[in-house]
């Protein structure tokens, strides 16, 4: 079947996209075009017969920016998925429809593999129970030896505390006066709590078993100000996560954290999406520098301003599972870097909430602490 001739609209695109140095087929317009994800959006359509007349498209001279990027950063077998979201991030018009769709894919993802870990829901049976019994059973047959990048933050730590040890008792006897005696969790607990708040939902956590998480963080003694917080004026830290939800994902249980990262992929407003995929593109390389700040501060013996963060940074412990995943996923892959975007945002929902009710101190560690491109989804001003 001969194919019919490029419109008057992808000839003045390609004829832009020329001008900008790269040569453009029609036949690479309707490649992005395509479904299910495509890249590129659709002409502008006119209809000036109506109702007896034909239509016209119109190029959209605000797309050549686009396909210019797509023309240079396309490559053989790349993942349409990962191409489509750089492009998103870099402030390019991709179709709203493959942006929320990605994002989509990797909560389901996460989804199917809470499933295969916990098994089909029963039913007539205690699901609370259920979940603990069976979050309890996958902590038990994890691996508990640290990862790599744990036992790299905890080497950190105890040299740090090590160096600073006279400041941070000072601080941990007017702050956190209890934090020598303050109960922790250790991984084995952790494990068996994120289990079941990544099946049941934050609702499953209480203040005191976040502040005790907190602490597991660091080693034992560190002063924790969010701990003692969460222990002496509990409040609900988590309250938004604990809220009804629009989107479901079958085979879970209603507040899940995964629908509530489905949720937020295709709810969320398109410039909160666009930095949290900044956030998880430059999270590894920031990990990655901050440790060797530290570390080479710690091998000439003397404090400065990167142990100065990062012993805050143990005190206020907001950016140590950045810092985790950042070292654990040094080449992330599409589906890791969608995840962590996604629960950044529901990360910084619920520091935000604190942030709100905080002082002017407390605004003032958290912009020390961020990384820059954490602030804008930040409410620090």
């Amino acid at each position: 079947m001969p194919r019919t001739s490029p419109s008057p609209a992808d000839r003045h695109l390609a004829d832009l996209a020329e001008h900008h140095g790269v040569q453009v087929s029609p036949r690479h317009l309707e490649r992005w075009r395509s479904q299910p994800l495509p890249l590129l959006p659709s002409h502008q359509r006119d209809y000036p017969g109506r109702p007896t007349g034909g239509s016209s498209s119109t190029a959209d001279e605000h797309l050549v920016n686009l396909v210019v990027w797509l023309a240079r950063n396309r490559r053989p077998g790349s993942s349409r998925g990962r191409l489509a979201l750089r492009a998103f991030g870099a402030g390019l018009p991709v179709p709203e429809h493959t942006v929320r769709e990605v994002f989509a894919r990797g909560a389901r993802a996460i989804a199917a593999e809470l499933r295969r870990g916990f098994g089909e829901l029963p039913e007539n049976t205690d699901l609370q129970e259920w979940v603990h019994d069976r979050a309890d059973a996958l902590a038990a047959g994890r691996e508990l030896r640290p990862s790599a990048a744990e036992w790299r933050l905890q080497t950190i730590d105890r040299q740090v505390q090590a160096l600073l040890g006279p400041a941070v008792q000072a601080f941990a006897a007017k702050y956190d006066p209890g934090a020598a005696q303050a109960e922790s969790l250790d991984r084995t607990d952790r494990r068996y709590h994120a289990s079941v708040t990544a099946m049941a939902g934050a609702g499953e956590l209480a203040p005191d078993t976040i502040a005790r998480y907190a602490r597991g963080l660091v080693p034992p003694g560190m002063p924790q100000w969010p701990a003692r917080l969460l222990e002496t004026e509990p409040g609900d830290p988590l309250a938004a996560l604990t809220t009804p939800l629009a989107h479901r994902l079958p085979g879970l249980l209603a507040n899940s954290a995964a629908n509530h990262l489905y949720a937020v992929a295709l709810d969320a407003p398109l410039d909160r999406l666009r930095a949290a995929w900044t956030v998880a593109d430059q999270l590894a390389a920031w990990a990655e520098s901050t440790c060797t700040a530290a570390e080479t501060a710690l091998a000439d013996g003397q404090p400065n301003g990167a142990l100065k963060r990062w012993a805050i940074g143990m005190v206020f412990p907001v950016h140590r599972p950045l810092l985790t995943i950042g070292l654990s996923e040094p080449d992330p892959t599409l589906e890791q870097q969608v995840r962590t975007a996604l629960s950044v945002l529901i990360m910084v929902d619920a520091i935000n909430t604190v942030l709100r009710v905080t002082d002017d101190d407390g605004l003032a560690t958290m912009r020390l602490l961020s990384p820059p491109f954490l602030l804008p989804l930040l409410e620090v001003d």
